[in-house]
């Protein structure tokens, strides 16, 4: 199928293939694409769960069970290292974690996710789809490579303020092929806005990708966007409506919520909030 399907008049499609750390045929799954020309239209995950996780911590044996059946046990931290050895030799498999995915989902209440979209960057239901928009942070700093090099976020706000409304007026515009997948969207109102240029900011505000100041900026910027695309929400709430699975209270009490700022969590209580879910970094490289 995804060598038939196109994207854009010239990408290939992809698939996104995932497996728990607790199948039986985690190794297999693990080695499935050493072997040249098998599974080319597919990423590949393996799904790890805080349990895996704390046995490797721990050096214990691991459990792999289907269907209730315990098959057999192996070292759970000689499970993690085949992992990442395959990651490091061949770029794959990725790593979900895929409990801490489904503790910080604000709609943990009425869904359960088990996979991504192809490139890991948005979690999805069944039948959900990933509508995906990114903000140019290079174009926003201001006196670059200089000693008063910043990044405009008042400008940032701004902009993430219009492409909030911008993708979720997509939402309504767009032609789903299957009905299940229209309820789905409409239903929740997902979007993913995230970012491109990040590298590049970093290197006009003379912060080295990965070093200390680069981190502090990266998560000021971050902290920005999430705080404008919630309060955009809200907003469009208060004029269009919330989204029809919105519960004002179960939604409050989700841990991403938990954290956000006290004048963007009245916003909600007051308005509602017309998105479930706001942010998403793509691999916009």
């Amino acid at each position: 199928m995804c060598r038939t399907i196109m994207s854009a008049g010239s990408r290939r499609g992809a698939m996104m293939a995932v497996m728990r750390c607790d199948h039986p045929d985690i190794e297999a799954f693990i080695e499935a694409k050493h072997e040249p020309g098998r599974l080319r239209m597919f990423n590949l995950s393996v799904l790890v769960t805080d349990a895996f996780m704390h046995a490797v911590k721990e050096d214990a044996a691991w459990e792999l069970v289907f269907d209730g059946v315990v098959w057999r046990s192996v070292p759970a931290r000689e499970l993690w290292e085949k992992i990442m050895r395959a990651t490091y030799a061949y770029a794959e498999p990725g790593a979900i974690f895929i409990d801490t995915v489904n503790r910080l989902n604000n709609l943990a209440y009425c869904e359960h996710i088990h996979a991504t979209n192809p490139c890991g960057e948005q979690p999805l239901p069944p039948f959900g789809a990933c509508l995906l928009g990114s903000v140019n942070l290079a174009r926003l700093v201001h006196d670059p490579f200089t000693e008063g090099a910043r990044l405009d976020t008042e400008v940032l706000a701004d902009i993430v303020d219009v492409a909030v409304r911008m993708l979720d007026n997509a939402i309504d515009v767009s032609k789903f092929p299957l009905p299940a997948q229209e309820h789905e969207a409409k239903a929740k109102r997902r979007l993913g806005l995230g970012v491109t240029g990040l590298a590049d900011a970093l290197i006009l505000c003379r912060a080295r990708y990965g070093g200390g100041e680069a981190v502090r900026l990266t998560e000021s910027w971050m902290k920005t966007i999430q705080r404008a695309a919630y309060l955009a929400s809200a907003r469009i709430a208060a004029e269009k409506g919330a989204f029809p699975l919105f519960d004002r209270e179960k939604f409050l009490d989700g841990a991403t919520v938990r954290g956000l700022d006290d004048d963007v969590r009245d916003a909600i209580v007051r308005d509602g909030i017309r998105n479930a879910l706001l942010t998403s970094v793509a691999p916009t490289g």
